[in-house]
């Protein structure tokens, strides 16, 4: 079952077919899909699944190339509660780097653990660590992203976003790109859907605090860069999903899980698929700590708050 509300499309995902014909929406024309899913932390309802992925990579029916960035937070301890195993004033794109093999066992950890590497393994999808190619220095020179950003939007305030895309990614450039997110409702964010999904982008492991900046001052200018950059590259549209999971993080320690939700919306606007993900969310205030939408408003178009009278009401979360 799928409904549209302005240009998102939003449907209740309860068979292969049903994704099958929600993916057709999308009008995927490149040889190629290049897909950002969200892969944060490793607790349950925080992630984008191994069943949502399965669905998804069977329905696109074409290569697709995963792309993430390594994150601190994504670990055996931290799945469990059992804090961290270094400082994040250890975890920044420089301080970082010494504990590289850190990295790569954790994430061969998480993709083995939540099931998602025999998922890419089957459909034989190529996983594309940004933080890798940037250690690597397999990145393209600055200045030329630089040109083709600019040629789009303001400049970003930390010009070294520009440094940080691959050259294998860059290859593709005009290729369809997802920003693949998960439904969640978080008390310091409000939400995190498909516009703070391209946040995960940014190689840094920690983020903080550069990107965030004190107080988060610079986090909705760090996520508005971010799109920036990979919209004058790609062909992006926005999906957020809850199909087997979404959940309310309450705090960094406490999530409310939700189970078979079946929802799943998406669009080209990620402003208005994230404004709709406010409603179906309960989403008390859309502003919350950090007004993503209002900041990439000024930048990316407009969305029509009206639109969500027609969200209905029997399709919002239940916590």
């Amino acid at each position: 079952m799928k409904i549209k509300i302005g240009s998102t499309t939003l449907a209740k995902i309860t068979s292969q077919k049903e994704m099958d014909e929600f993916v057709k929406t999308f009008n995927l024309s490149s040889k190629q899909l290049i897909v950002k899913p969200n892969w944060v932390q490793p607790r349950m309802g925080t992630y984008t699944d191994a069943k949502v992925l399965e669905m998804f990579l069977s329905a696109v029916k074409k290569p697709v190339i995963i792309l993430e960035s390594y994150t601190f937070w994504r670990n055996d301890r931290y799945a469990v509660g059992g804090g961290d195993y270094f400082s994040s004033k250890e975890a920044t794109l420089t301080t970082g780097k010494k504990y590289w093999e850190h990295y790569r066992k954790m994430d061969k950890w998480f993709l083995q653990a939540t099931g998602i590497g025999e998922v890419l393994k089957k459909h034989k999808t190529e996983y594309l660590n940004i933080t890798n190619e940037v250690w690597l220095r397999k990145v393209v020179n600055p200045n030329i992203i630089k040109k083709i950003t600019e040629s789009n939007f303001k400049p970003v305030h930390f010009q070294e976003i520009y440094s940080y895309i691959p050259q294998k990614l860059y290859e593709l450039s005009g290729s369809d790109f997802i920003s693949f997110s998960k439904a969640k409702r978080e008390i310091e964010y409000s939400y995190t859907l498909s516009t703070k999904n391209m946040f995960g982008l940014i190689p840094d492991p920690t983020r903080y605090p550069k990107f965030h900046g004190i107080n988060d001052t610079l986090l909705s200018q760090s996520i508005a860069d971010i799109n920036k950059v990979y919209r004058s590259l790609f062909n992006c549209q926005f999906i957020a999903e809850g199909v087997f999971t979404a959940c309310d993080t309450g705090t960094m320690e406490e999530i409310d899980l939700v189970k078979d939700w079946k929802v799943i919306w998406g669009g080209k606007n990620s402003l208005e698929v994230d404004l709709i993900g406010t409603k179906l969310l309960q989403t008390k205030s859309p502003a919350g700590k950090v007004d993503v939408l209002a900041v990439s408003k000024k930048i990316f178009g407009s969305f029509d708050r009206k639109l969500l009278s027609q969200v209905p009401r029997e399709w919002e979360i239940k916590y």
